[in-house]
């Protein structure tokens, strides 16, 4: 083997690394989101726990400008300045006290227009004092992002993972104790604030035991400079991230009921399940690229990004054939009247395998000193959901939220794929992909025919555990790269 090939490997061995362990902890994390999800919808009903789901949407797009921007800016300084440990130690000193300063100084302007946002949003009296209770939540989620940031920079998969899985366990087990003592929304919320707390306070112990970086705020001025230079565009870029993404939830809170709210949520998270494969991914894959950039090595990098991209699509082409097919008995889980998003999530699948499909891209455009173009996109696209969220609200209801976003996404994520072509000369695909492809139409064949035996809930387990294994057999039979054949010797035991 040759010394790129080698060195090749080891960044994709690092990468998957991340991603696989992340895998683990997604399938922790959205293991107790759905069980929590569950409790909430058949315990609160659609309307309560709309009023739940969009104070939570409120409080997540508002952590996209609390850390500004601190959170990725670490994982690039830390990841690039290994043999500096000092000058680590001041990257994180800077970026946890500009997290806790803007969170708090965020937290309170939510707390005070928490019946603003109410008088121009739901209408619902109990949201006005749920949402001044989540904003005490802010800050100690906004923290636990440099955490979390800390391992990834350092590349420390395992550490990231456990800090991953902390904030939505400690919900899950806080949340189901306050609702099953009779507590409703307000209950829920302040159980919510608590497990952030609980998480960082054990995130942050976790940090400095496995980690001899110690935070230290004697950091220059110029240190600062270019550190709020990078992370400034990235906190615009965040907010035009949330306005693309999750601007429809907030607009469908403005323009229909609390209900829909629930219903469309539920819907949406369905669909998100798509990312894991990509999310994880990105875990360990932006400090790759950005140490293969600061050395030079563009053909390594983009043999990397080739290669995490196939996986991302093969991954995520999978997880979504049993949400489509099954969605109408996987919706009815939550209760009947969630049926009714049934459209929306075909709509944000599409958008999803979209999304898998231009892989790390947007973050490959981060690490190689294109932050400000990030930002453009994000807040150009952003505008634009808005405006068609508007008229396809008005128009379809929640159907027209869907459309409006699942159009942007997809159109966002082809331009960042040509973005990366042209200013960095990367391309990620090849004629490779065609066996993913043929292995999913075999295996939604299969996922058909089991609807013909059984039906519910038997059906969504029977009928993707049946498909799953057909797409995983025909890849096998059409044969496996060489570095996927060796990586997954290596994790399975399997291939030699």
């Amino acid at each position: 083997m040759s010394e790129q090939s080698s060195s090749t490997l080891n960044s994709l061995r690092s990468v998957a690394d991340g991603a696989s362990l992340h895998y683990v902890g997604m399938l922790v994390i959205n293991l107790a989101g759905f069980l929590l999800t569950l409790v909430l919808t058949r315990t609160l009903g659609a309307t309560i726990y709309g009023i739940y789901a969009y104070g939570t949407m409120v409080l997540q797009s508002v952590l996209t400008v609390s850390n500004f921007g601190t959170d990725v800016s670490a994982t690039r300084y830390l990841a690039a300045n290994r043999s500096d440990p000092a000058y680590q130690n001041r990257i994180l000193g800077l970026a946890y006290a500009t997290t806790l300063g803007v969170s708090l100084v965020v937290a309170v302007f939510l707390f005070v227009m928490a019946p603003t946002i109410n008088a121009y949003t739901l209408e619902e009296p109990l949201f006005e004092p749920a949402m001044r209770v989540f904003a005490v939540a802010l800050p100690f989620q906004a923290l636990t992002y440099v955490v979390s940031s800390t391992f990834r920079g350092l590349e420390m998969a395992v550490g990231k993972t456990v800090v991953a899985v902390l904030g939505p366990v400690a919900q899950l087990i806080a949340i189901v104790a306050a609702v099953a003592v009779g507590y409703s929304v307000l209950g829920v919320a302040a159980a919510y604030a608590v497990a952030c707390l609980v998480a960082f306070s054990i995130a942050f112990w976790y940090a400095l035991a496995q980690s001899d970086l110690r935070p230290e705020f004697n950091f220059s001025r110029r240190e600062a400079l270019d550190f709020y230079d990078y992370s400034a565009p990235l906190t615009l870029s965040k907010a035009g991230n949330f306005l693309f993404k999750r601007i429809d939830v907030f607009m469908v809170g403005i323009f229909l009921a609390a209900a829909d709210v629930g219903i469309y949520n539920v819907a949406v998270l369905l669909a998100t399940v798509l990312a894991m494969p990509l999310i994880g991914i990105n875990q360990l894959f932006p400090p790759v690229a950005s140490r293969l950039h600061s050395e030079g090595a563009i053909d390594e990098l983009e043999s990397v990004y080739a290669t995490v991209t196939r996986w991302s699509i093969t991954a995520s082409i999978i997880l979504a054939l049993p949400v489509v097919i099954y969605r109408t008995e996987i919706l009815a889980l939550f209760g009947p009247e969630f049926v009714a998003g049934t459209t929306v999530v075909i709509l944000f699948v599409a958008a999803q395998l979209f999304n898998a499909a231009s892989g790390p891209a947007n973050d490959l455009l981060t690490m190689t000193d294109h932050q400000y173009l990030v930002m453009v996109n994000h807040l150009v696209f952003g505008g634009l959901n808005v405006v068609l969220n508007y008229i396809f609200i008005l128009e379809f209801g929640m159907i027209g939220a869907a459309l409006a976003t699942a159009s942007i996404l997809a159109a966002l994520n082809i331009l960042r794929v040509a973005q990366v072509w042209y200013l960095e000369g990367l391309f990620a695909y090849s004629v490779t992909l065609w066996k993913p492809l043929a292995a999913t139409a075999l295996a939604a064949v299969v996922m058909w025919l089991a609807g013909l035996y059984v039906d519910g809930l038997v059906l969504v387990i029977v009928g993707s555990t049946a498909g799953v294994a057909a797409y995983l057999m025909s890849l096998y039979q059409l044969g496996l790269d060489d570095r996927d054949r060796e990586l997954a010797g290596e994790y399975l035991g399997l291939m030699g």
